[in-house]
């Protein structure tokens, strides 16, 4: 769920609460904090889909089916995935076979996580002539994404300087 900012909002409204419940002493100031967040976040989630808007409906292929709520979110339509099952490395006879499936849809990209390896997007990137975008996942997961502000910021500027 990390991958759509939006679901941080719920996640932090219901930490609040709770923590509030828990340390009643201090609750107020639970309350004024997570409002502090949720209105930076707000805005922050504004100017995140204002960057993104020309992202939607765009086709894309993943390397690991992990990316559904980044997707949602931004609108990107999932046309392939490299992964045959997830988990399970792709074949070069599997990426041949998805490259002519997904072919007439045009994919934009590629997208991958920073942690997953890079050959089999790199090859499948080759043969379509499509750029490989790699993507954070979480924080810590670039140089970029030292937060969560920094996270959604590296996300959607690498796709879309990748993605146009």
């Amino acid at each position: 769920i990390q991958t759509d900012p939006r679901n941080f909002l719920k996640v932090g409204e219901a930490l609040s609460k709770r923590m509030g419940e828990l340390d009643g002493a201090n609750a107020a100031a639970y309350a004024a904090n997570y409002k502090a967040f949720a209105d930076k976040w707000r805005s922050a989630i504004t100017r995140w889909e204002a960057a993104a808007a020309p992202l939607r409906g765009k086709p894309v292929v993943s390397q690991h089916k992990a990316w559904a709520y980044l997707y949602d979110w931004l609108g990107l339509k999932e046309v392939g995935t490299l992964e045959p099952k997830p988990g399970v490395e792709p074949s070069v006879s599997w990426l041949g076979e998805l490259a002519g499936k997904v072919a007439a849809q045009q994919p934009k990209a590629v997208v991958r996580a920073a942690y997953s390896a890079a050959r089999p997007a790199e090859w499948f990137s080759a043969r379509a002539s499509i750029p490989v975008v790699v993507l954070p996942f979480t924080v810590g997961g670039s140089d970029g994404a030292k937060d969560l502000f920094g996270l959604f910021d590296d996300t959607v500027a690498r796709l879309t300087v990748a993605i146009r």
